[in-house]
């Protein structure tokens, strides 16, 4: 009995092996599924100041860094004295990248030729404001900080 019981046993074990099968995926194979399934334009968590820690959501921190940001431009530029020959009321766009470290740079301003006749150190001085802004934490994806860029709108409005 227990002869036909090992045999039974030896003979499940044989069979039963040999329907299971293991696929082996290899690391490239995985590594091109994941970027398939990875949207890079996006971000998991935005950047932030320490200002905006207490707020949910993930779009509120954002409008709130963007805010922050905003201010910041305000109040550095109602430091300055502009003399202008007419009247302004125009937008300029800057083109914004944070690093995976927290450094804000300002990439580019696109500023149109009504503002930068009158002001031309206009841009000097928004970067200058940068230096003036608390610590920034960088965006995330999966974790792990990475590099953003952003388009912000700046109204320039002397009257």
């Amino acid at each position: 009995m227990v002869r036909n019981l090992v045999l039974l046993a030896f003979a499940v074990w044989v069979t039963g092996c040999k329907d299971i099968e293991t696929k082996k995926v290899s690391s490239d194979t995985f590594l091109k599924e994941e970027l398939k399934n990875l949207n890079m334009n996006e971000v998991e968590e935005y950047p932030s100041f320490a200002s905006c820690d207490s707020i949910k959501g993930q779009d509120a921190i954002y409008e709130c860094f963007k805010t922050e940001l905003a201010l910041n431009f305000q109040r550095q530029l109602s430091t300055k004295t502009i003399i202008v020959e007419s009247e302004l009321n125009d937008t300029i766009w800057l083109y914004l990248s944070i690093s995976d470290l927290g450094d804000l740079k300002i990439e580019q301003a696109e500023i149109p030729d009504s503002i930068a006749k009158q002001l031309p150190q206009l841009e000097g001085w928004l970067k200058d404001s940068l230096d003036s802004l608390p610590k920034i934490y960088p965006a995330h994806k999966r974790g792990i900080p990475v590099k953003t860029m952003f388009k912000m709108p700046v109204v320039i409005k002397v009257d």
